[in-house]
């Protein structure tokens, strides 16, 4: 039986230049995987201060490292090391926002302690995340694009778990997270301290739950 999502249809293959998730909950929104044509509205939507307070690896970056960032987030590499999508929806003409696995690699065991020292990796995690734009907030599109990019990740990737980051001042995202998702977050740094993308609280999806919850439609 094909591993059949019950969150979102998919359009063509991940190899596809025009590869899309639609939304089976919110007719017309669409998760479109980014290609090199996308590159200027990607660094445009980088590039609004209301679209990354929160994040330090972009708040913090030059234009210049912007565009660079813009450039890579809209290549597939192989083995995946991310995988992130534009966000459409029929209403506008332009992108709602950036969303996806900006971190795909090995997790291990103990990745909660410092020595990973003989520690095999237990398999594939990814560090999710979206950037929904002003003009698009208060829809519900955030919360169904984390679940569309949670769902992909954990049953079509094959991924054992998703983390997001986040700051706790970050209350859109605490109020995802924690109110339409009811995960528990955990310290991202050391004791509760701010971690290097500026993240001081941590929600872990495993998939093994995740999927238990988010069965099969057929």
């Amino acid at each position: 039986m094909p591993n059949i999502s019950p969150i979102y249809n998919i359009t063509s293959h991940s190899g596809h230049p025009t590869f899309t998730l639609t939304s089976q909950s919110i007719p017309h929104l669409n998760l479109r995987l980014r290609t090199t044509s996308d590159i200027p509205s990607v660094t445009a939507i980088l590039n609004n201060k209301a679209n990354s307070q929160f994040d330090k690896s972009i708040s913090t970056a030059t234009p210049e490292e912007l565009a660079s960032i813009a450039e890579r987030w809209t290549t597939v590499t192989k083995p995946l090391t991310y995988f992130n999508f534009l966000i459409f929806h029929n209403e506008f003409k332009e992108p709602l926002g950036i969303a996806g696995l900006g971190w795909i690699g090995p997790v291990h065991s103990n990745d909660d302690k410092d020595d990973h020292s003989e520690n095999e990796p237990q398999g594939r995690a990814g560090a999710a995340g979206i950037i929904l734009q002003p003009f698009a907030g208060g829809k519900g599109y955030g919360y169904e694009v984390l679940r569309m990019v949670f769902d992909y990740g954990l049953r079509e990737l094959g991924l054992v778990e998703i983390r997001v980051g986040s700051y706790s001042g970050n209350v859109a995202m605490r109020g995802l997270m924690e109110g339409k998702f009811g995960f528990r977050p955990r310290d991202a740094g050391v004791n509760g301290e701010v971690d290097e993308f500026g993240n001081n609280l941590l929600w872990i999806v495993r998939r093994e739950v995740w999927l238990g919850v988010n069965r099969n439609s057929k």
